[in-house]
């Protein structure tokens, strides 16, 4: 019976953790700190603080920056999982719509994937249109690219996967998460993670051997150019104060210790750094993913 009242209490606690982030979330930029946490954990700042540091003696990787940011949400997660003995509490952030963890962005990655897939499948293929494209264009995959633009919008399979997945784990969507996860997966449209040639690959195999009669060559490899860091991206790096050559890892360590420090909620005039940050963050994901 203390279980159960203890048990509910912890959940009680946990959903007023969450309603306090839905309260200050703006486009899922949120900052809770270790005072307001303390109140909503019903403890003593002293209390709650001895428990932040023990919790970080298994977290070599977090910073302590007087609470948690929205880039902090899975270490928020697996405290308060600690801290409250609960097992579901991702899947409350989830719904709640104020944080994605790799899980569930994995999965609207996926079921993006499968959608073009699946409706791509189903079309009836335009045989004379094809035709006439791979006709006036060099490379297969060219004229394929240029048919699939013709026939299908981009933007729909985007917000039809996020209608789909604020659907089957009836996120809130109001507190900012699909405007997140739209401009989440449009950034990542121009890098390998959602290739658009991989995603359909299958399609074009299917429709040159439909056209043609015979399967496609596999290409020839190219002897792999060592690229070099274009004038863009060593400025941006330089703006994260990184030397070239420096991974994603890198950047996102960055862009972490910068947004802590411009956070509104920190600096009182750190808004438009703060968007500076982010939107120089997502360029350089972009550039360096490409």
């Amino acid at each position: 019976m203390v279980q159960r009242v203890e048990t509910k209490k912890s959940k009680q606690i946990l959903h007023d953790v969450i309603f306090e982030l839905q309260n200050v979330s703006e486009s899922m930029l949120w900052f809770l700190s270790y005072d307001r946490l303390s109140e909503l954990l019903e403890i003593r700042k002293e209390e709650c603080l001895r428990k932040v540091y023990q919790f970080k003696a298994a977290k070599p990787q977090m910073t302590l920056s007087g609470g948690f940011h929205e880039v902090d949400g899975d270490l928020l997660i697996d405290f308060l999982a600690w801290s409250l003995e609960l097992d579901e509490v991702a899947e409350e952030f989830l719904r709640g719509g104020i944080f994605f963890s790799e899980r569930p962005l994995y999965e609207l990655r996926e079921s993006y994937k499968t959608l073009i897939q699946k409706t791509i499948a189903n079309h009836k293929l335009d045989r004379e249109l094809l035709l006439l494209l791979t006709a006036a264009t060099v490379d297969y995959d060219d004229a394929v690219d240029s048919y699939l633009m013709d026939k299908f919008e981009i933007d729909f399979f985007v917000r039809r996967s996020i209608h789909q997945f604020l659907e089957k784990f009836e996120i809130h969507p109001e507190f900012g998460a699909e405007e997140f996860l739209y401009e989440y997966l449009k950034s990542l449209i121009p890098t390998k993670i959602l290739n658009f040639r991989d995603i359909t690959r299958e399609f074009r195999d299917r429709t040159y051997y439909e056209l043609y009669g015979r399967f496609r060559e596999t290409k020839k490899k190219k002897k792999k150019i060592v690229k070099t860091v274009s004038d863009e991206v060593k400025d941006l790096l330089a703006f994260f104060d990184l030397e070239p050559g420096a991974g994603i890892t890198d950047v996102k360590k960055k862009f972490k210790e910068l947004l802590k420090k411009y956070h509104p909620d920190i600096n009182k005039k750190g808004e438009e750094m703060t968007k500076r940050i982010i939107l120089k963050y997502n360029r350089l994901v972009e550039l360096l993913g490409s």
